[in-house]
């Protein structure tokens, strides 16, 4: 294997003492950055890429397992090699537990140390390797799988599977692979708006063999948690994807046992109606017509926070968990954040919390602002990578961690996931209701069905509005409308960003995630 290039830092309070062995990896090919502490190692990692590191485990000031700890926070696939004078069982484990790469222990010869880097960056090719011969392989599966008739649970596992491609290609930036796992998820993506228009009307009042639709995800994962006496957290993270949540995951498997599924959104997948039917455990057409001065409130106000907490109450109640008044806490802005944060205290006699992270208004905005963010962040691929610094640094990691502190239950989802648009679409409306590009509601609409779902009979779809009094089109794909008579308004303002409101499988197949807390390592 060739060294060259190969960069490691070397963490350890006495360095100058190593200077043969740092001499003896220079001369095998190997680039060699030096600190003398765990916050100087830290910033050093932040500021550049680093192949390997070399950390002491016994350093004055930050020790080597907090240091360690801060690595992995940041960059949790950067290979860690443990260097200490300890043989303590109890501390190997712990660094072990904490997904070290390697271990060695003083004194180290330089031979030693040249092995395990050897080694370490050598499976790494291996990896690699390994990694592409495993997708060909379930390539070809999938392909046979899209030729027959998928259940719901089946269209799940297809896509959990290459939402975990999309980031094990992005760790090994392979273009080739890359290239062909996109074409894969296109092709994917095409039978999945068929079978979806093709079944969706049919969920409704069906009797088995429907998709875990957001309806029922309180019902199915809250509600027993509860009537078990634990303590829940249920978290919404507003615009967030499997893809996105599986480049976050690896940051909470310290403090959480993770649960992987998934819930379906419902058509359009836009935030008012998503969130109803996750909080009410009711279509919005059920919910427009059991409480209509309630469901008129809610289009006319732009605060739903008020109506989303009576809608949850009572979902609780018709489900057997009678809570007079659920909490639930909107985080809007950084600072909202950091006061649930200083406040957390004051919510842990409560059963249910419910916090409401604004997640991808969050980030638009980041990227929408900055010019740099914008140039860094083109496509899906730099969002998972924004939600994973963002996620980092945010004060919503530290509040997740006292969850696990404080033994909360933690149910992680999504009110709906959001879509790379790119190819505009014409669309004839008379009345604008909705500046959504991926969805207009109305009268006398008119577009190109193959580029969007006509819904005309709303209650078929669970939508509020009767036949010829309403309609809806639903843009499919990577489509987004635009009216002819402000063509190059539409296509300036919407053209590659990330929206939410459509037909694709990236926005109706979401999150819905159990992290149960670790008990604490003694």
């Amino acid at each position: 294997m060739n060294n060259t290039g190969k960069r490691l830092l070397w963490v350890d309070d006495e360095i100058e003492f190593l200077r043969s062995h740092i001499m003896f990896m220079e001369e095998h090919g190997y680039v060699v950055e030096k600190a003398t502490n765990g916050d100087d190692a830290v910033a050093m990692i932040k500021s550049k890429p680093y192949d390997l590191v070399l950390l002491d485990e016994q350093m004055a000031g930050k020790d080597g397992l907090s240091t360690l700890e801060e690595i992995k926070e940041y960059d949790q696939n950067i290979p860690v090699v443990m260097v200490t004078k300890s043989e303590e069982e109890r501390l190997m484990e712990a660094a072990l537990g904490r997904n070290i790469n390697g271990y060695l222990i003083k004194p180290v010869n330089p031979s030693q140390i040249l092995s395990v880097c050897k080694s370490i960056l050598h499976s790494r090719a291996i990896r690699s390797n390994h990694v592409t011969s495993s997708y060909v392989r379930e390539l070809s599966e999938n392909k046979s799988n899209l030729m027959t008739n998928l259940l719901p649970s089946k269209w799940e596992k297809i896509y959990f599977q290459l939402c975990k491609w999309d980031n094990d290609i992005q760790a090994l930036s392979d273009q080739g692979l890359e290239d062909t796992h996109q074409g894969q998820k296109k092709e994917m993506s095409r039978k999945f708006i068929a079978y979806v228009e093709e079944n969706y009307v049919s969920w409704f009042g069906k009797k088995g063999g429907n998709p875990n639709i957001c309806t029922q995800a309180i019902k199915r994962k809250v509600v027993p948690l509860l009537k078990k006496g634990d303590k829940v957290c249920m978290l919404v993270m507003a615009g967030f994807r499997v893809d996105q949540w599986l480049a976050l995951q690896p940051m909470l498997e310290q403090y959480f046992k993770v649960e992987n599924a998934m819930s379906w959104s419902l058509l359009p997948s836009e935030k008012t109606n998503c969130r109803v039917g996750l909080f009410s455990g009711q279509t919005p057409r059920e919910v427009s017509l059991k409480q209509p001065q309630m469901w008129r409130k809610m289009q006319e106000e732009e605060d739903k926070a008020p109506y989303e907490r009576e809608l949850l109450r009572m979902n609780l109640r018709i489900n057997g968990v009678d809570i007079e008044e659920p909490k639930i806490v909107h985080l809007r802005q950084p600072e909202d954040s950091q006061m649930l944060a200083e406040e957390i205290g004051k919510y842990d006699e409560e059963s249910l919390l419910t916090i409401v992270v604004e997640f991808f208004d969050m980030l638009n905005q980041l990227r929408r602002e900055s010019a740099l963010v914008k140039e860094i962040v083109p496509d899906e691929k730099g969002f998972r990578e924004l939600a994973k610094t963002w996620f980092r640094s945010s004060k919503l990691f530290e509040i997740l961690k006292m969850f696990a502190e404080r033994n909360r239950t933690v149910i992680l989802t999504s009110d709906h996931g959001t879509v790379l648009v790119d190819s505009p679409a014409e669309v004839f409306c008379q009345e604008e209701k909705t500046p959504n590009p991926r969805v207009k509601i109305g009268q006398n609409i008119s577009c190109d069905e193959r580029h969007a779902l006509f819904v005309e009979t709303p209650v078929q779809y669970g939508l509020p509005g009767e036949v010829g009094e309403i309609a809806y089109a639903i843009a499919k794909d990577n489509y987004y409308f635009v009216y002819p008579n402000k063509f190059q308004y539409f296509v300036t303002q919407f053209k590659g960003q990330m929206v939410g409101g459509g037909l694709s499988i990236e926005e109706l197949l979401v999150p819905l995630v159990t992290l149960t807390p670790k008990p604490p390592v003694e």
